[in-house]
């Protein structure tokens, strides 16, 4: 039974406080600006380690391409899930972003000069799309 006093009226009716709230399926991808801010340091922090990551570890190693995907999808989960879990446009473009800019910083002169191997290249997309999809909205 509701209570004349907690009742809500919804579409489908009357009901209590508990059930008239939004699923919290039903709020991914709206993100409040504490939680933007949340993803957007999160995401600097990424890059920012992620630049040491590239340089000295990445293209040292062999399995590049499976080791940046593990690494793009490892960082697309941290910014999800310092941003609340919501998953938003905002979301995947900052884990994007922040997959990316460690390759660029790291391959940017060899892209001036045009020495770059294409290897390379490919893992930093393998990155990004590795880092969007962590974020469960593509």
């Amino acid at each position: 039974p509701i209570c004349t006093e907690c009742m809500r009226q919804t579409e489908v009716g009357i009901k209590c406080p508990d059930d008239a709230r939004l699923p919290r399926g039903a709020r991914a991808g709206v993100m409040k600006p504490n939680q933007i801010a949340k993803t957007l340091l999160a995401g600097v922090g990424i890059a920012a380690v992620g630049v040491f990551v590239v340089a000295f570890v990445l293209f040292a190693l062999p399995f590049t391409l499976l080791i940046s995907a593990a690494a793009g999808y490892g960082a697309g989960t941290l910014i999800y899930r310092a941003g609340g879990r919501n998953g938003g446009t905002v979301a995947i473009l900052v884990s994007v972003v922040a997959a990316a800019i460690p390759f660029i910083v790291v391959l940017g002169p060899g892209l001036l000069e045009g020495v770059v191997n294409p290897i390379r290249l490919v893992a930093m997309v393998i990155a990004m799309i590795a880092a969007g999809v962590a974020n469960r909205q593509i």
